[in-house]
């Protein structure tokens, strides 16, 4: 091996580093627990790990819980073959089908030059259920909040209780000044409720937390979807964008009639709080401190690394 080769080789181990343990930092954020939103009283969300218990029953799960989370994706295109036949031992390119499957399990690479999926968490925003006729002593007490860094400023009342299956779901990783969303998609028949905009609102939660100031999104190359996105406060990411960014080849999960956007993450609202006391019923909502004007909230309400801590009431 040359001297060049062998220069190369180490540049993308250590860059391989660096990523790992910017990856690594998604551990620090609680899996598998309802989270509350503020100012969304009937949804929650939750960030799930799917690698768990192993990959295979991990992607069926993942099939199972939000199968419209593949289905926007693997609709008109080829299937990978099935295992052991003829077809599947020979030279091929990765389908959708493996990609989803990979990125949704955080499947690591074992070579530098393979694509590495590690370090993916799903994030699911879920509907809540709140009982219009709670059981006497259900509600008498709020309940402790799982992570400080995520969810609304007080803690949930009364407890988050799930009312079915995620409406909304997308995928998500921490990088290096950066937080990537390849996939998102929200079910069939519940689309245009602003549930995919409550979802994003999550997602900059969850890069706050990381000290995140910046959401890089993969999106499908079809002019509504990407008017949905600038909606949303993305903007087309050209390739000086990304060597600003820092981004290197290799670094993102990009598939084929696919644009890159980005947004940077906003900063965090202050919220107000009161509860709701009718006999049994105990609800606490939340409404904005200042009001929001969405046409300046890119300067408005630019994210800062140490927010200052907002302040509610009850």
């Amino acid at each position: 091996m040359g001297a060049t080769e062998t220069e190369t080789l180490d540049s993308n181990q250590q860059r391989r580093a660096q990523l790992q343990a910017a990856r690594d930092r998604v551990n620090e954020l609680p899996c598998n627990q309802p989270i509350e939103l503020a100012g969304r009283p009937t949804v929650f969300y939750e960030l799930r790990d799917y690698a768990q218990p192993n990959k295979v029953e991990g992607a069926k799960a993942a099939r199972t819980d939000v199968p419209y989370l593949f289905k926007s994706f693997e609709t008109g295109q080829a299937r990978p073959p099935r295992p052991g036949t003829k077809n599947a031992q020979l030279p091929r390119a990765a389908t959708i089908h493996e990609y989803l499957d990979w990125t949704v399990t955080s499947q690591g690479s074992h070579a530098l030059d393979e694509l590495d999926f590690s370090g993916f968490r799903t994030i699911v925003l879920l509907p809540r259920w709140r009982p219009h006729w709670p059981a006497p002593g259900l509600f008498l007490k709020d309940h402790p909040k799982i992570f400080d860094k995520l969810g609304a400023p007080k803690n949930p009342w009364p407890v988050l209780m799930c009312d079915g299956k995620p409406v909304c779901a997308a995928t998500v990783r921490v990088s290096l000044g950066y937080l990537e969303v390849p996939f998102f998609a929200t079910h069939e028949t519940k689309r245009k409720r602003g549930y995919g905009r409550a979802l994003i609102e999550a997602i900059e939660e969850v890069a706050r937390a990381l000290d995140v100031p910046r959401l890089l999104l993969c999106s499908t190359d079809d002019p509504v979807v990407k008017t949905t996105w600038r909606h949303l406060g993305f903007v087309y990411t050209t390739q000086e964008d990304l060597e600003s960014f820092g981004v290197q080849h290799g670094d993102l999960v990009h598939m084929d009639n696919t644009v890159q956007m980005h947004k940077d993450v906003p900063r965090a609202r202050e919220w107000r709080s009161l509860v709701v006391r009718h006999q049994d019923l105990r609800q606490r909502v939340y409404f904005p401190a200042q009001p929001y004007n969405a046409a300046h909230a890119s300067t408005a309400y630019r994210y800062q690394p140490a927010p200052t801590a907002a302040r509610t009431k009850d």
